[in-house]
């Protein structure tokens, strides 16, 4: 068992955790799911959010997640990758982590994504004739097993 799988069954998350393989798990909350594993030196938790951005309110959209980012205090922040997907991150070095901080980061990124997810797609994509529903908005966790 690696280090990193140690520290979720001592944070109490490794039941939770679908093991992706040594150093990557997959959790879920609620209607978002989060990735967690070691990258280099670092611990990082992903909860990918959405796939594309709103057209036309994207000002207004990144307006909302710089807000959310100020409302969770630096415990996680909403980033743009450059494949356009936006999710929602948390990291630190992986040197001198304990189960309990981990625990609290991979938590805070799956309880905020879930939280805000929603509250979002409400927000800024619902009600869009424009896109069929074939191509409406990848968006978190949808259809994955449930494990909060």
């Amino acid at each position: 068992m690696s280090d990193f799988h140690k520290l979720l069954a001592e944070a109490g998350l490794a039941e939770k955790a679908e093991r992706l393989d040594d150093r990557l798990v997959r959790l879920q909350w609620g209607s978002a799911f989060v990735i967690s594993g070691i990258s280099g030196s670092a611990v990082v938790a992903i909860a990918p959010m959405f796939k594309t951005l709103p057209a036309g309110k994207e000002a207004a959209f990144f307006r909302k997640l710089l807000e959310h980012n100020a409302h969770m205090g630096g415990i996680a922040s909403f980033a743009l990758q450059p494949d356009g997907w936006v999710v929602l991150l948390a990291g630190r070095a992986l040197k001198g982590l304990d189960a309990s901080e981990l625990g609290t980061m991979i938590a805070a990124v799956g309880k905020f994504a879930d939280q805000f997810d929603d509250q979002r797609i409400e927000e800024f994509y619902a009600g869009r004739r424009d896109v069929p529903i074939e191509q409406a908005p990848e968006v978190s966790g949808a259809n994955l097993p449930q494990t909060d």
